[in-house]
């Protein structure tokens, strides 16, 4: 078979990483004491070059305005949105782990393959149409994540939050093929499309609710909506704080944009179970904002209250698919761009303090904003639009998906999403008082001063980064609105007919 450049231009986002990923073990089998930097440093860089090749093939071919088909890959505008945004979140998380992995004490060549293939999964996961390839991009995905979740085997949480990983993850693997299945069985296809069309024809039938309920719980787990969330914060917690932010951001926006292909696009909101699925999302929807602002109020630790903010802002996204219109899921795509930069910046900010480990509680940031106050504006800028404070890039990526509810007539939802924010404001801003206006005990003074100041040079660099990402999605969101998020859509609305 013959492989044109066109060919080649779509896979190559993907083969770069797959390269990466099987290049990085044979590296690092090298047990020199004398080379080991060179290696460690070896090894970092190839994971680097892999996603900036990655990338650049993925910009390429947005900026010559080429859509890309290779079988049932579709490297369209809403693909390459996709890899984009987690080829971006993975090198920010390798600059991450950098700093992190060494604080920790120990640097495995094999992490930064697993986090590659993860990516590869990724890429797949959201770059199709086709229902098997989205299984099969599934399970890339997550089995790497189940593996890096549990890796600091020293630590009793890491094996108990990466087994209720993998158990759940199973089940709700199993669910999206049964599902599958079922919907192959009825309309003999697994072309989102074509089972769309199917079942427009066929009407109500039983059996397609079951497999079309079946297929969104596989969904809705990937991107920890209630009641499928249990698993999240003990997974988040469980990882290494660079893992835990990339699982938040990069699952989440692939199985967003996975689900816009699915249901939008084919299966659900144009056929029988339009009216059903639309009123299955609203209460999700309502449960998952409800439920994450509720159990992230208690927390004591920063990851898991990290967590249960994850759970409602996957809230605030399925508030996109209520309202259903092309501008609610363009409000959707800008939503996750700044969602990634507010929980990379987050999750970034405890390694870039040096705090690893389970260093990962509010009273172990006392006092550091103001030994590092560039970060710790930084910080205060991510919480801030994480609570949805204006100008934040939070705030307007809520505040044009609840215009779009407004306007399609779910003010209610509207409404319960704005007090839900306001929720949201009293755990996120115990981040910016405990940095600013808490002052540390004489045990944590006295720690601090044994110990050597950080090297996290890398790290503060990346949250530095997110915070100018929130800025400009504050100040000049309609770039990011119309110049991005609306064009990754072009093609997208077409599948909305």
């Amino acid at each position: 078979m013959n492989l044109s450049g066109d060919i080649w231009g779509a896979i190559m986002p993907l083969l770069m990483p797959a390269l990466g990923a099987c290049l990085i073990p044979i590296a690092s089998l090298d047990r020199d004491q004398e080379t080991v930097k060179a290696v460690r440093a070896a090894i970092f860089g190839m994971a680097m070059l892999a996603l900036a090749v990655s990338f650049y093939y993925l910009t390429q071919m947005w900026g010559l305005d080429k859509s890309l088909v290779f079988g049932q890959l579709k490297m369209d505008r809403l693909g390459q949105f996709s890899g984009i945004l987690v080829t971006v979140a993975a090198m920010m998380t390798v600059l991450q782990l950098w700093d992190h992995l060494h604080h920790e004490g120990w640097v495995k060549g094999e992490f930064l393959s697993l986090l590659l293939f993860s990516v590869v999964g990724l890429l797949l996961f959201a770059s199709t149409t086709n229902l098997l390839m989205m299984f099969l991009g599934l399970e890339l995905l997550s089995l790497p994540l189940y593996v890096l979740t549990a890796t600091l085997r020293f630590r009793g949480e890491s094996a108990e939050g990466g087994m209720k990983y993998f158990i759940t993850g199973a089940v709700a693997s199993a669910c999206f093929l049964m599902g599958t299945v079922l919907l192959y069985g009825l309309t003999g296809s697994l072309e989102v499309g074509g089972i769309g069309d199917k079942l427009m024809l066929a009407g109500s039938d039983p059996l397609m609710s079951v497999g079309a309920a079946l297929l969104l719980m596989g969904f809705l787990f990937k991107i920890s909506a209630v009641p499928f969330h249990q698993w999240t914060p003990d997974a988040y917690e469980a990882s290494p704080h660079p893992i835990a932010g990339f699982m938040s951001v990069a699952t989440k926006g692939a199985a967003i944009i996975a689900l816009m292909r699915a249901f939008p696009g084919g299966i659900g909101m144009h056929s029988g179970l339009g009216e059903r699925v639309g009123l299955a999302l609203a209460v999700l929807a309502a449960a998952t904002m409800i439920l994450g602002n509720l159990s992230a109020l208690p927390q004591t630790n920063i990851k898991r209250m990290l967590a249960y903010s994850s759970i409602s802002h996957a809230g605030y996204l399925l508030l996109g698919f209520v309202a259903g219109t092309p501008e609610a899921y363009t409000a959707v795509l800008f939503y996750l761009v700044i969602y990634m930069a507010m929980n990379l910046a987050a999750f970034g900010m405890l390694t870039a303090y040096g705090l690893v480990g389970e260093q990962a509680r509010f009273e172990d940031l006392k006092g550091l904003g103001w030994k590092r106050p560039v970060l710790g504006v930084a910080v205060v800028i991510t919480m801030l639009s994480l609570a949805g404070i204006p100008p934040m890039g939070g705030f307007f990526g809520k505040y044009f998906i609840f215009k779009e509810l407004v306007k399609t007539g779910h003010v209610g939802l509207a409404c319960l999403g704005v007090m839900a924010s306001l929720v949201s404001v009293y755990y996120y801003l115990r981040v910016v008082v405990a940095l600013f206006l808490e002052q540390p005990s004489e045990a944590q003074v006295r720690e601090r001063s044994e110990k050597p100041e950080p090297h996290t040079f890398l790290a503060a660099t990346t949250v530095l980064v997110c915070a100018a990402i929130i800025l400009a999605g504050g100040f000049f969101q309609i770039f990011l609105v119309n110049g991005f998020a609306a064009t990754a859509l072009k093609e997208g609305i077409q599948i909305l007919r």
